[in-house]
């Protein structure tokens, strides 16, 4: 088969595009997750929730692999006053809110999956 030069050269444009959209889309999940675990008792935790951490022990670095979808919540609803578009170019900042606008509908359509009473457990 005879493949024309304008459609491969289309199809590396789309190639390129998904593979640059995969490296944003991995970098903001490495993002969040590195602040997340350092920003975790100061701003994701409600008071109540502090004697939880003398429990933790090892896991004190790593909340995000203890926490869920609960926590993650709270850090999307201070996200705004951590990112801001004078860090980003138009097109990189709209990706980054349009990545993150899948993320919360996601959770929306999987609420029952990750926002359940029966994903936690009462710590004393």
């Amino acid at each position: 088969a005879v493949v024309s030069t304008q459609s491969t050269g289309t199809l590396e444009k789309q190639e390129n595009s998904m593979f640059v959209a995969n490296c944003v889309l991995l970098d903001m999940i490495h993002g969040i997750r590195t602040y997340f675990n350092h920003r975790f008792v100061v701003e994701l935790l409600y008071k109540p929730e502090l004697p939880q951490l003398k429990t933790l022990g090892d896991a004190k670095n790593a909340f995000s692999e203890v926490y869920g979808a609960e926590h993650l919540l709270r850090l999307m609803t201070c996200i705004g006053k951590l990112i801001t578009p004078k860090e980003f170019d138009d097109s990189g900042y709209h990706v980054l809110q349009l990545h993150l606008q899948r993320f919360l509908d996601f959770l929306e359509i999987n609420k029952d999956k990750y926002l359940s009473v029966e994903n936690y457990i009462a710590v004393p």
